[in-house]
């Protein structure tokens, strides 16, 4: 498969209004999208369903990318702003050609991407990735409708209260909980104060204000600690922290304490999975795996990305799987990480369990854990780094089997990322240490 020129871990991504997320370019990416759906299922009428988050630019790049897809003929349903886990339930419940997400995700405002659903409402494939830019970046003009066949645009924005819908019977009547939601100034600022406050809690709104440029400052799923204050200050029973296109969820517990993707993966395994695989990707916790592995449960690990996720969950017949981040998948309900889902399953857990959510959590012994990010002029191949690579093979002989190394570079921004679990604090500070120097000898951290 050729190197992807556009596609990261989760879509495309990078800065508004500069390569690839000119008008110019995103057009050519609708043109594109367009042309790759009718060769695919050609004699077939296409619809695609396109939303976005709550950015400044994601208007201009919506319009962008619909004016390239109506030029083919394709037929566009626009929603408006919404989650990311709506596309690809649209596309799966009302039968779509294809999902399009315009959204960052977590990253902050001056930053968006554009994210793919197939017609089976998944995540696109490497495979379908490199399709579509074999498509964009073909040397020829890529073919337009006539004019009395170009594409429309349809007003889609009823359509979200199916999705509300089934948010809705995903859950139980949370009537006696309450429960603080802190939506990122993002994508889930209507949605998921209406569901919760539909299944009859107490609902403690946060962030729910965007400006267009206010998405994911200080707040949110990758700013929990907001939410941890606050859930202590009102006596909440449990908080629930989105990101900006609300397909990750952070929980805090009635103490304030924060619990990521990986407790929430373990306790959804305890009340849904059975004897079912767990997944998980290479950031999750050793604990986790330990204890999954302690209930005769397989358990497997994928490259960082929810559709990494999904993809091994669908191979290995898994229910549940996720990402430390709190991207968590449950397969009987959505093909994707939704957080608005994962919140209420979790608040209806704690409903019926009649125990406090810390109980219902810290069910393993988590192994110290510190993640560093450095920022980088170039993402050179690690294996390519002689200096890097010695410091991380004497890093994994130090540690055995008593913790773990990983470092990779980020699929989103210029960062290389170093993780360190071991049994002790001390170890992990002279390991990340010691790498990280290596790094910096090797001349690409910026300083």
């Amino acid at each position: 498969m050729p190197k992807k020129k556009l596609f990261g871990t989760d879509g495309i991504r990078g800065v508004a209004n500069e390569f690839p997320l000119t008008c110019e370019m995103t057009q050519k990416i609708g043109v594109a999208a367009g042309c790759y759906l009718k060769a695919k299922y050609p004699d077939k009428k296409h619809t695609v369903v396109i939303g976005k988050d709550t950015r400044a630019s994601s208007d201009m790049i919506i319009s962008a990318l619909i004016s390239g897809l109506t030029a083919t003929g394709v037929d566009v349903t626009y929603l408006g702003t919404t989650t990311t886990p709506s596309i690809s339930y649209m596309v799966k419940n009302f039968s779509l050609s294809m999902g399009i997400m315009v959204s960052a995700s977590h990253n902050p405002a001056e930053y968006n991407g554009i994210k793919f659903f197939n017609q089976e409402g998944k995540k696109f494939s490497e495979m379908e990735e490199a399709s579509l830019e074999l498509v964009i970046f073909n040397k020829y003009e890529l073919p337009k409708a006539s004019p009395l066949e170009i594409g429309r645009i349809f007003d889609g924005r009823g359509l979200l209260e199916s999705y509300a819908k089934f948010l809705e019977e995903a859950g139980t009547y949370l009537a006696g909980l309450r429960i603080a939601l802190d939506c990122a100034n993002g994508a889930a600022y209507m949605i998921a104060p209406e569901v919760f406050k539909a299944l009859g809690a107490k609902v403690f709104i946060y962030n729910a204000e965007p400006d267009g440029l206010n998405i994911n400052r200080n707040c949110g799923a990758t700013h929990p600690e907001f939410l941890a204050e606050k859930v202590k200050e009102i006596k909440a029973d449990v908080g629930f922290a989105f990101d900006g296109d609300a397909d990750r969820c952070v929980a805090v517990d009635e103490k304030g304490n924060i619990i990521d993707g990986d407790e929430i993966i373990a306790l959804l395994s305890d009340y849904f999975g059975e004897s079912e695989p767990v997944v998980a990707t290479v950031m999750s916790n050793l604990g986790l795996e330990k204890y999954i592995k302690s209930k005769g449960i397989e358990f497997y690990r994928t490259p960082v990305g929810d559709r990494h996720v999904s993809e091994k969950m669908e191979e290995v017949g898994a229910i549940i799987g996720g990402e430390q981040s709190g991207h968590i998948i449950i397969k009987r309900f959505m093909e994707t990480g939704d957080g608005v889902l994962t919140a209420i399953l979790l608040a209806s857990i704690l409903k019926k369990s009649g125990k406090t959510f810390s109980e219902l959590t810290n069910v393993f012994q988590k192994y110290p854990q510190k993640l560093v990010n450095l920022r980088v002029k170039e993402k050179k191949p690690i294996d390519k780094l002689e200096e890097v690579k010695k410091a991380i093979a004497d890093a994994e002989l130090k540690l055995e089997d008593r913790g773990r190394v990983l470092v990779r570079y980020s699929g989103t921004e210029p960062l290389v990322r170093i993780m360190v679990e071991a049994e002790s604090e001390d170890l992990i500070e002279k390991v990340i240490s010691v790498i990280a120097e290596a790094f910096r000898r090797e001349g690409i951290v910026e300083e």
